[in-house]
């Protein structure tokens, strides 16, 4: 059976990018979550499991609010589990755990939980209905479970529209479908329950308006990681890309720009007469001693070459910074879709460097970006007539692009074969 659509390691150009993407996705819609799941049931001094739980930032904006309420957070990726114990020991949090498992196999003991939350979580899940059954195992008798999921054709919208987002939503939604997941699930969530076992309680919608909170918590919560590795796994095209990021910021710069996004809320809660009495013998998981590890930045390294000197420079400019290490990482200091626009643009504007958007995140460090650069300038034809041959290339109409990766061969080869399946005749 597949474990899921979703791995932190593929989902995203970058897994550190993602990682803070998912704390930021529960941010934005916190102010109005908060309320919704004391509605639903949250009050302090509980058993509470997350499950699905990323980083743990969801557990985190809880515990801050019910300092007794006893945490358990289930993940099945190996990088978030260790992100999200290594937010906890920082917190000092000593009565939550982090358990390595999925939904439909969780290895906790049942009847143990008075409250769970699935917090985007379904949608990749290869069988909702199994996944719902075995978590309603671990809830008490009248014990509630929150599912809180997506609907990607009626996801973030802007105005003034961005006509690309239809596509990127096209993209996502083939990708997941592909991998087993439905990116669609929200509608379907409440039969789900029923069909589950559960006493639906309610369905709530909520929205995150940037009227209200403000154009930052998007750009954080929606990123420009997920739309690459759709270009590189070529289910987005790159010129859609592109476009995309350069409408997103023409949209930003009307004076009456407006963002919103929606997420569902269904609640359920387990029946009485599905009770059980009796706990797993076996599996229960046990909360593990795991020393803590940091990520701190890497120590300044002041640019070496002239090179490195103005690219230093696009960066700062465009993340607002007095300096910036050429050795570190552009998303892990921060860099979002409207940072990144700007150094792609200036790179042509500035250097004449007229580079592919995704070459930005092969090489997304000033030391990596230069080298790349320099050697490129160096093995570029001469002639006229041969620079105009690479024009289309990586660096148009300077040096020669290099082999192409993998993953743009994988890309190349998906649309060769989506176009041969397009032509009459084709199998």
């Amino acid at each position: 059976m597949k474990d899921g659509s979703y791995h932190v390691s593929s989902f995203s150009a970058n897994t550190q990018a993602e990682i803070r993407r998912l704390d930021a996705q529960v941010d934005l819609f916190w102010r109005w979550e908060k309320e919704i799941l004391l509605r639903s049931g949250l009050r302090d001094g509980i058993d509470y499991l997350d499950c699905g739980c990323g980083p743990g930032r969801l557990l985190e904006l809880v515990k801050g609010h019910f300092p007794a309420v006893r945490f358990t957070g289930l993940e099945m990726d190996p990088i978030l589990v260790e992100a999200a114990k290594f937010k906890f020991h920082n917190r000092g949090f000593s009565d939550c755990r982090v358990v390595q498992g999925t939904a439909e196999s969780p290895n906790l003991p049942e009847g143990s939980y008075d409250f769970i939350t699935m917090r985007l979580v379904l949608e990749h899940v290869p069988d909702p209905v199994l996944a719902l059954k075995s978590l309603g195992r671990l809830l008490r008798p009248g014990g509630r479970l929150v599912v809180i999921s997506n609907d990607f054709e009626n996801h973030t919208r802007t105005w003034p529209p961005v006509q690309e987002l239809e596509q990127l939503y096209v993209a996502y939604r083939a990708s997941r479908r592909k991998d087993g997941g439905d990116p669609c699930i929200a509608r379907r969530v409440p039969a789900l329950l029923k069909t589950a076992g559960f006493t639906l309680i309610g369905q709530e919608v909520e929205a995150a308006h940037n009227a209200i909170i403000g154009d930052e918590p998007f750009l954080k919560a929606e990123g420009v990681g997920i739309p690459a590795q759709l270009v590189s796994s070529g289910f987005l095209e790159q010129s859609v890309f592109e476009s995309m990021i350069k409408s997103w910021k023409a949209m930003l710069g009307h004076p009456d720009h407006c963002i919103v996004r929606q997420l569902y809320l269904a609640t359920g809660e387990r029946r009485a007469e599905n009770a059980s009495t009796t706990a797993l013998a076996t599996g229960a998981a046990q909360p593990t001693e795991t020393k803590a590890t940091t990520a701190e930045p890497a120590e300044f390294q002041a640019p070496g070459s002239d090179l490195e000197e103005k690219l230093s420079q696009l960066w700062c400019e465009a993340m607002k910074v007095n300096r910036v290490s050429v050795r570190g990482n552009f998303f892990d200091l921060g860099g979002d879709s409207l940072m990144l626009e700007q150094v792609h643009s200036q790179l042509k504007e500035k250097l004449g460097y007229d580079l592919q958007i995704t070459f930005l995140f092969q090489y997304p460090t000033i030391e990596t970006l230069a080298e790349y650069l320099e050697k490129s300038v160096k093995s570029a034809p001469h002639s006229a007539a041969a620079a105009a041959s690479v024009a289309d290339d990586g660096i148009a109409g300077e040096p020669a692009t290099p082999a192409p990766s993998d993953l743009e061969l994988q890309a190349q080869r998906r649309r060769e074969a989506m176009n041969r399946r397009k032509k009459p005749g084709a199998n």
